[in-house]
């Protein structure tokens, strides 16, 4: 057997020897790779799966269990218009309490302070239970399995075995794609549906590679 890594995807092309120096479509993403000779010599792409994992800075899928990677929700690149929204709004009500304390008449002091303080209050509040609801969702991929934790005083898990996977689902819209953020689907084979999901991940797609790298794709 022939095995090579596929130029665009880097998932492991295995063929059969007689395949050799010709055209291969990669079944996963189609992508048409050469396949290496046989007993050339030459320095190909087609490493183990320990190696490709070595590669990516990831730990081996063998031996003991050891996280991967852990993501959770953005702020700024989930919501950009409305976390820079919240952002002026706030340092609107700072400017507001030092005019307040500073300017004058008296009267419209009184005011810049009270209105400022209500404003620069209510975006903290805002903002505090935004960073606390991101802080309350993670997903942890480790070299055995993906783990989605919600929750701070309580706490809700689900998680799937890499090797039970079948299939990684990415939904991004135009912004969405534009900012690097989407939400990430799993499932398994043992279910119909979506059994993890978590939106408004960083960079969804070397998720995507990171879980892909540790389940089976043959």
């Amino acid at each position: 057997m022939i095995q090579k890594i596929c130029d665009s995807c880097e998932r492991t092309i295995e063929v059969e020897d007689d395949l050799a120096g010709q055209k291969v479509a990669c079944e996963a993403c189609g992508d048409i790779n050469i396949m290496p000779e046989v007993g050339t010599g030459e320095v190909h792409e087609a490493i183990t799966a320990t190696d490709r994992l070595a590669k990516m800075g990831l730990p081996p899928d063998s031996g003991p269990e050891k996280p991967a990677i852990k993501v959770r929700p953005a702020m700024l690149k989930a919501r950009p218009v409305l976390f820079g929204t919240l952002v002026l709004v706030l340092v609107s009500g700072l400017v507001g309490i030092v005019w307040g304390l500073i300017g004058e008449p008296a009267g419209a002091k009184t005011a810049a302070k009270i209105g400022g303080g209500i404003g620069a209050i209510v975006v903290l509040g805002v903002l505090g239970v935004w960073k606390i609801k991101t802080l309350s969702a993670a997903l942890e991929i480790t070299n055995k399995r993906t783990v989605l934790r919600r929750g701070l005083l309580s706490r809700a898990t689900s998680e799937v075995v890499h090797d039970n996977i079948r299939n990684v689902q990415i939904t991004q819209t135009f912004w969405q794609r534009l900012w690097g953020v989407g939400t990430l689907g799993l499932s398994s084979s043992g279910q119909d549906g979506i059994e993890i999901e978590i939106g408004d991940i960083p960079n969804p797609e070397r998720v995507r590679k990171v879980i892909d790298a540790y389940r089976p794709l043959g």
